[in-house]
């Protein structure tokens, strides 16, 4: 008998361990005690292996490799995704629920591509950093130079890629660059000294914002330093404000390398080991770092730092359990069919119904700055038609983007919109180029012969980028030339705009009868824009920030005050064009101001109403702006500053009646003293306008003081609007019928000959947008014209030059390491192959490929 109880009670043991073991397997188990299961079961390596971005399988578990790496900022960096309007023309929509589309079918598209082996659903946006310099290289990832309209459009695009399952997220989000990134020369070098004032005020609201009301599933500590620390390593930015007092509960990821850079970059710390010990007693969980052979500097310190004393297993365990929370969260170890996601399928990549969202937020987002009786053009009033520029005929969407089949040029857009004879001449390259003064000439020559010119410029990834700030705000190389020299022989000029940020056009302003600004407008920005030019569409998007008539109009760069004249809400001078400004090719009028009481309580709201009718001859959208003013601060406060929006579509002799809540802590100050956020007692101003310079009505009301109490991730702000409908929205509601799931198709091949490169693609270590590179041809008729893509992507066309050199670039694949063809298709004349030169960013050599596959 006692044999058989010991035996009982060892089996009993033994079924125990076992079960417990399982438990991480157990989809039905919560969640925190099958992290707890899994982490019971690592090794110390194994744990370590998570701090980077390529993390190695655990073959005795049945995990598989995965890699936490995945760009989706305007559109999935993968090939022929569906690539959406660039975030500065998302935010000049002002229309927070089509951001919430387009999150939508972006992740949609994410998840799509994990169902099918592609990639993961770790995705490294959106970027709130705010833009106080539009000189910054990045402007053109972010939505505005104002934080309550930053964090409305990144509210919604957050809850969009997370989704609304209770069990499952659809994909995680990673909000960047935490904080104070507006530098990009040596950004791994320098710090951002602000007051806490600033950040609490300006800084930190986005991310705040994404955090507590929609529960962002990361955030990405910058490369630079913040006051004296750097990011990754600041205790009180991360542990303290980040997971303290907001109550953040997800992963903390440092930018690339970042880590590593505590001690070469910052000189911050004495080793590596000591650095990575660092950023995991700061609150950082991984280090963004992909590379086929290495692994994340964080990886290889952190065992060192271990054996040193430097760091406890315990103290790694807890970042640990936060990555391994997220692949639960994913669903990655649970059977699809628990998972609503793992049902989206390959149908919704570049789908119609992602074409058809893509076009209509590139229409909402044309901004019309000025129209002297000049649109819109008449289809049938011009006979010849110039279409100039060095953006006239690409398809520019801005950094961070994917490769489309699909890409509609500026020019294949009117070409689609018109029958008129149209002749095309690309003017002057983006920077100065020896063929400048030739292609100028060529441009002249063809706006005489005219009716109207169609001139688009703008700048891309060689003068802003990552890496890469503007010099100045002016149009770079001999763009202002190109458009000088064509205003003097046709007046009939539309210049429109593709610019990375605020742009100085005083002189075009003064001379060009009608000026667009068309943004990086995604893939269908060309039947956009044609949509607009030829009044299809009335333009209603409004500028997101302030645009400066010079450079001298701007600080220092590197000075991080917003009260030493940045942005529309310390700006003391005259703009060429003011925050929230937008012109219509109708005639709105704003005809009241009322609010719903006269003094507002301690923790009230109030609502701001008014009407606005369209009194002239086209339907159309106006863009209501709530601004409010202190009138009897004790300290420095905005001239105005943004609390309320909302975009309305009125038909012609209609009135339309707008209420606009406005929250208490709408009129709070963050007082350094007490360190909170709190009401000043006395009078405000409340007013309406349809810009931050064109305000309509005004209203004086009385608000009583008191303290905005602090609020952690479990409970809302006061801009949280429960009854939303987008939070309760499925996946599939963007799809009215299997109709709208349909693939867009390739292009029918003509049959023309082709041959291709296979290449393989290493990661240079820094984001790029595309390779420089030289195909060279053994010989080649007289105007031959030949054609790239990859993967089925047209990137673009060329005539063969006679010396056979052709220069191009080739974008950036999604996955380095992996060989993808490069395919040369003839469409005029005859060309024989030579080779092709790969000219890597960075210090790595050029190298050439021979080989050259045919059919």
């Amino acid at each position: 008998m006692k044999q058989k109880a010991l035996f009982s009670c060892l089996l009993f043991i033994v079924i125990s361990i076992s079960v417990n073991a399982q438990v991480w397997k157990n989809s039905n188990a919560n969640i925190d005690e099958r992290v707890e299961s899994l982490l019971s079961e690592m090794t110390l390596e194994e744990k370590i292996s998570y701090c980077g971005s390529k993390i190695p399988g655990i073959e005795r578990l049945g995990i598989s490799d995965f890699e936490w790496y995945g760009e989706a900022l305007h559109g999935i960096i993968a090939w022929n995704c569906t690539q959406f309007p660039q975030n500065i023309a998302m935010g000049a929509t002002w229309n927070p629920d089509l951001m919430f589309d387009v999150a939508t079918a972006i992740s949609n598209e994410a998840r799509a591509l994990k169902n099918i082996g592609k990639k993961e659903v770790m995705m490294f946006s959106p970027t709130v950093n705010m833009p106080r310099d539009p000189r910054w290289g990045r402007n053109g990832e972010c939505y505005a130079e104002d934080p309550f309209l930053m964090s409305e459009m990144a509210r919604m695009y957050v809850r969009g890629m997370q989704g609304n399952d209770p069990n499952y997220v659809k994909t995680v989000t990673t909000v960047k660059h935490y904080v104070a990134n507006n530098v990009d020369k040596n950004r791994e070098r320098i710090h951002s000294n602000i007051n806490k004032k600033d950040l609490y005020e300006y800084y930190f609201p986005a991310y705040k914002t994404c955090v507590i009301d929609e529960k962002a599933t990361g955030i990405m500590t910058a490369l630079n330093g913040l006051n004296g620390v750097p990011c990754s390593a600041d205790k009180w930015l991360v542990n303290n404000v980040l997971r303290d007092q907001w109550g953040f509960k997800g992963y903390v990821i440092a930018d690339w390398a970042a880590v590593q850079g505590i001690e070469i970059n910052m000189n911050y710390a004495k080793s590596q080991p000591e650095a990575a010990a660092m950023a995991i007693k700061a609150g950082v969980d991984q280090e963004c770092y992909r590379n086929e052979v290495k692994l994340a500097p964080m990886v290889n310190a952190l065992k060192p730092a271990i054996e040193q004393g430097l760091l406890t297993e315990e103290e790694l365990n807890v970042t640990v359990r936060r990555l391994l929370r997220l692949r639960f969260m994913t669903g990655d170890f649970d059977e699809a069919s628990l998972n609503p996601y793992s049902k989206i399928t390959e149908d919704v990549l570049e789908s119609e119904t992602h074409k058809a969202l893509a076009l209509k937020a590139a229409e909402e987002s044309i901004v019309l700055l000025k129209n002297d009786d000049i649109l819109p053009l008449k289809k049938n009033s011009q006979k010849k038609l110039a279409v100039i520029g060095p953006f006239a005929n690409r398809c520019w969407m801005g950094i961070y983007s994917g490769i489309p089949k699909s890409k509609i040029t500026p020019l294949d857009g009117i070409k689609n919109a018109i029958n008129a004879e149209i002749k095309y001449a690309e003017g002057c390259s983006v920077t100065a180029d020896a063929l400048d003064a030739e292609k100028i000439e060529e441009a002249v020559k063809v706006a005489k012969e005219s009716d109207y010119v169609v001139l688009v410029v703008g700048n891309d990834e060689s003068t802003s980028t990552e890496n890469i700030d503007r010099n100045s705000l002016k149009l770079p190389g001999n763009q202002h030339k190109l458009i000088t020299a064509v205003q003097k022989v046709n007046k009939n000029v539309i210049l429109v705009l593709i610019p990375s940020g605020p742009t100085a056009i005083a002189w075009e302003q003064e001379n060009i009868p009608g000026i667009i600004c068309a943004w990086p407008n995604g893939q269908e920005q060309g039947n956009a824009l044609a949509n607009v030019l030829f009044g299809n569409v009335n333009p209603g998007g409004k500028l997101t920030s302030t645009w400066y008539k010079s450079d001298n109009d701007l600080p220092n760069m590197h000075d991080y005050s917003i009260q030493t004249g940045r942005t529309y809400m310390y700006f003391k001078g005259d703009p060429l064009y003011p925050f929230g400004y937008g012109l219509s090719y109708t005639n709105f009028e704003i005809n009241s101001i009322k609010t719903d009481k006269e003094t507002v309580n301690t923790s009230e709201d109030i609502i701001v109403s008014t009407s606005v009718s369209n009194k002239g001859k086209m339907d159309g959208d106006e863009i209501v702006q709530v601004y409010i003013k202190d009138l009897k601060s004790s300290q420095t406060s905005p001239i105005k500053a943004l609390k309320g929006f909302k975009r309305i579509h009125i038909p012609v002799g209609e009135i339309k009646k707008v209420d606009i809540k406005i929250p208490y802590e709408a009129f709070a100050h963050y007082d350094t003293i007490s360190n909170q956020f709190m009401v000043e007692a006395g009078k405000f101003e409340i007013m309406i306008g349809k810009s931050s310079n064109n305000i309509i009505k005004r209203k004086a009301i009385e608000v009583k003081g008191g303290i905005i109490p602090a609020i952690k991730v479990g409970q809302k702000s006061g801009y949280f609007n429960e009854k939303d409908q987008n939070r309760t929205k499925n996946w599939d509601y963007l799809y009215k019928n299997s109709a709208n799931l349909k693939v867009s198709t390739k292009e029918k091949d003509n049959n023309a000959p082709w041959a291709a490169y296979e290449i393989t693609f290493i990661d240079p270590g820094f984001y790029v947008n595309s390779w420089n590179a030289e195909l060279n041809f053994k010989s080649a008729s007289k105007n031959a014209v030949i054609e790239t893509s990859m993967e089925g992507a047209k990137i673009s066309s060329y005539q063969v030059p006679e010396s056979l050199k052709l220069k191009i670039k080739i974008p950036i694949p999604p996955e380095y390491g992996k060989p993808v063809k490069l395919k040369i298709k003839t469409l005029e004349g005859e060309v024989i192959h030579k080779s092709i030169t790969i000219i890597p960013p960075g210090v790595k050599k050029p190298f050439v490929i021979s080989e050259i596959i045919t059919e």
